[in-house]
């Protein structure tokens, strides 16, 4: 890994990527277990994985790696996938609240003004 810093317009793409992931949860077209998913990688890129918004998400990403989400849904039964599903959005629905709050948080610190 280079020690070089990205180039800006790199790092303006994943400050966009935060800020879309996050009102995506918000407004409920993304899971929480999902953007939790996102939030990482992205929190890794920006060499922010101390962000307390990014530790609450990474504490939720913890919790949920078992559930089945993208291409590991097809090395699942439907049976299985449908157990797995009901005790998601049930996780989803316990920490919705708090998951749109630090969003909020993200939004406000990525948001680039124009």
């Amino acid at each position: 890994m280079s020690n070089e810093l990205p180039q800006p317009d790199y790092r303006q793409s994943l400050h966009d990527a935060v800020v879309e992931t996050a009102h995506a949860l918000v407004a409920g077209s993304v899971g929480v277990v999902e953007a939790a998913r996102r939030f990482m990688e992205l929190a890794a890129e920006l060499d922010a994985l101390d962000d307390e918004d990014f530790v609450y998400f990474m504490e939720l990403d913890s919790r949920s790696d078992g559930f089945p989400l993208g291409i590991a849904r097809e090395q699942w039964s439907a049976t299985a996938l449908e157990r797995e599903d009901l005790a998601r959005r049930k996780y989803e629905e316990s920490v919705h609240g708090e998951a749109v709050t630090h969003c909020r948080s993200l939004i406000a610190r990525y948001t680039n003004p124009r």
